[in-house]
Parts: C-alpha cells; sequence; structure tokens
C-alpha cells in the first residue's frame, strides 16, 4: 500500500511541474527509476519525493497568453522537486517567440529550469535561427527573464558570408544582436 501512495505521489508531483499554465499535462512520461542511481527514501530529502526518471520526454510550455515557448525533447528526464529542475540527457528542441519558432537546438545534456523557464545546455550545444545565423558553443544558457542567450566556451556564430568565433557570446532571444568577447577572430567567406 506505501509502494502505491508513493508512486501516486511522484505521478501527482510530476503532473504539478510540467503543467502548463493553463493546468492541461504538457507531457506524456514513462517513468522508471535508474538502477545507477541510488534512490533515497522520502524521508531522506525532509520529506520531499525522491527525483523521477522518465524516458522519451517532451516538456512544451506556453507563455502567459498560451502561445508555445519551449517544447524540448530528451531520451531520458529526470524531474527533482527539491530543486525544481528537470536533468536532460540528448537533448533537441525549439525555443519559440510570440508561439513561432525562433531558434531550434541540440546538446548531449541540460537543465530546464522549472519555475524561470531558463534553459541550460552543456557539452557541445549546436542552435540555428530562423534567420539563418547558427551558434556552437560548449554552453548555451537562455535567460527568460532578461531576454538573452549566454554562450561560453568555443564560440563560433556563423551568418551568410561571415564567421566570427569568441570565448563568450551574449546574444537575443533571436541571435540577432551578438556582443562578442575574448579571442575574437571574425573570417569573412565570399
Amino acid at each position: 500500500m506505501l509502494v502505491g501512495a508513493l508512486a501516486a505521489a511522484i505521478l501527482f508531483i510530476l503532473w504539478v511541474l510540467l503543467r502548463g499554465p493553463t493546468g492541461e499535462p504538457q507531457t506524456a512520461p514513462v517513468l522508471r527509476r535508474t538502477a545507477a542511481t541510488p534512490q533515497p527514501t522520502p524521508t531522506s530529502r525532509g520529506g520531499q519525493i525522491p527525483p523521477v526518471e522518465a524516458e522519451q520526454t517532451t516538456i512544451t510550455t506556453a507563455d502567459d497568453k498560451g502561445r508555445k515557448q519551449w517544447e524540448i525533447h530528451a531520451d531520458v528526464v529526470v524531474v527533482d522537486s527539491a530543486s525544481n529542475t528537470a536533468q536532460l540527457t540528448k537533448v533537441r528542441g525549439t525555443y519559440f517567440q510570440k508561439g513561432e519558432p525562433a531558434v531550434t537546438f541540440t546538446a548531449p545534456r541540460g537543465v530546464f529550469y522549472i519555475q524561470t523557464r531558463n534553459v541550460a545546455l552543456v557539452d557541445g550545444v549546436h542552435a540555428a535561427a530562423t534567420s539563418g545565423r547558427t551558434i556552437d558553443a560548449r554552453q548555451v544558457t537562455w535567460h527568460m527573464k532578461t531576454q538573452l542567450i549566454e554562450a561560453v566556451g568555443a564560440v563560433v556564430l556563423r551568418q551568410k558570408g561571415l564567421t566570427v568565433r569568441a570565448d563568450r557570446m551574449t546574444t537575443d532571444l533571436k541571435l540577432t544582436n551578438a556582443k562578442l568577447e575574448g579571442n575574437v577572430r571574425v573570417d569573412v567567406v565570399e
């Protein structure tokens, strides 16, 4: 009976964390516990539910007007209610502005911050804007409150006829206004 109650509580927490502003569920995850990670008991986390792992999951969020904001696909998602995060593995997705696709991205790993809707991608990120500009970097973070993207580590910004390399870049969410810093090198291609 205790196992059934714990499973119901985990499903409820996952539903609450991943539902949109309208209250509609945003994913249909397949839940399982990972054998490689020791699972703490609920009391060992101050009464918190242990992290829940879901395979082949899509996280979709909407802005306050109900327009799609994020659509993130991951092979594995680990939702942790204590930190209010979703750890992502083999990530691919789209960021939308005003309900329209703005940037697509891929990365080996990432974190979706459920409350702020910030996304941090690591270990080799590729992002492509609908304008045709692309970014490659070791780490890319979308900051929703400031409406900025920050790329760090071996940054390469490409657009037609131009490739720019730098250590760090900040840009708007559509990759149109970029500020590059540290070891900046510009290659003009004809």
